[in-house]
């Protein structure tokens, strides 16, 4: 069957120019002492702390099974709660983060750490092994340091093969493999916000894709789909995997563009685009469209019955 995959380069100078006058593009706070580990904390310690919990920050919530529940008195849902209960076990075991720990991680001391009575993380059993093979690595590739493995990323996001980047060298762990790399520019943009990673190579950023950015990319027709792709789309059949990373690449690169005709940097633009997804341009409720900034060119808010679908169906992965 035939299909076509393309970003359209006037809707991204559109969004650019709305990005470009919006009072509320700033960076997210990763400073928030509920979610992250607090100022002062040491880069080593910090730093493995984010590149572990980045490292299972997946398809959290499944149909039907939402990853939510209240810790003090707040509601919490999906990567928030994950990084709340995170944090909970930090200052209850501070060394359970460190690449020895995480090396030999149980099944059980991950169920223990992540999961609540009204709350189970989907499977627990990949994202155990996720975090051995992270610990394994840094173990022996870089003498059991965070900071030994930040090194020799010779404070660059990508490289060549004398002098690598973060990007490069995080394609040995399991769960940095994608070849979209979301986890990895997630892990990036966490560390460049804390001060930890000071990349001299800005221009090589990208946005980590998730399937909020997916979504609006989508309704607003950023990315356009067309033929048997955007039927299995609309209907909600599951993607091959091959399709999947095809759409993801398109609406990496069409992000891009939206930051370069912003003028702003691409974690800036991820991180508005994410709240939205998040709060307005919702996939289980009715979007509310009169709070969003895209309505004016947006293709799903103008023939909502034949462009208001959720992100593509591809739940079988670790990779976002």
């Amino acid at each position: 069957m035939s299909w076509e995959v393309k970003l359209d380069t006037c809707r991204a100078r559109y969004m650019g120019e709305v990005l470009k006058t919006t009072a509320s593009l700033k960076e997210m706070n990763l400073f928030n002492e509920d979610l992250y580990p607090p100022k002062g904390v040491d880069a080593e310690i910090a730093g493995m702390y984010f590149m572990a919990l980045v490292s299972i920050d997946h398809r959290l919530s499944r149909p039907g099974r939402p990853y939510e529940d209240v810790v003090c008195g707040k509601l919490y849902h999906g990567s928030d709660l994950l990084y709340r209960l995170a944090m909970a076990k930090f200052y209850e075991d501070p060394d359970f983060f460190t690449p020895q720990r995480l090396s030999s991680i149980t099944l059980s001391d991950f169920c223990k750490a992540f999961n609540t009575s009204r709350a189970k993380v989907p499977d627990p059993e990949v994202r155990a092994a996720l975090l051995r093979d992270l610990g394994y690595k840094i173990v022996r590739l870089h003498n059991s340091s965070f900071n030994e493995f930040l090194k020799a990323s010779n404070e660059r996001i990508r490289g060549t093969l004398s002098k690598p980047g973060i990007v490069d060298n995080l394609r040995v762990f399991r769960a940095y493999e994608d070849p979209v790399e979301k986890k990895s520019f997630l892990l990036v943009k966490f560390l460049k916000a804390r001060g930890i990673f000071k990349p001299i190579d800005l221009e090589n950023m990208e946005v980590p894709v998730d399937n909020h950015l997916v979504r609006i990319a989508y309704r607003t027709g950023l990315v356009v789909v067309q033929g048997d792709l955007w039927r299995k789309i609309y209907l909600c059949e599951e993607v091959a995997q091959s399709e999947d990373t095809l759409l993801r690449l398109t609406v990496r690169q069409a992000y891009k563009l939206v930051a370069l005709e912003a003028g702003v940097y691409v974690g800036l633009v991820d991180d508005y685009l994410w709240n939205t997804g998040r709060t307005i341009c919702t996939r289980e409720r009715k979007p509310e469209c009169s709070k969003c900034s895209f309505n004016g060119f947006c293709r799903a808010f103008k023939e909502p019955g034949k462009y208001m679908v959720s992100e593509h169906n591809y739940l079988n992965t670790w990779y976002y």
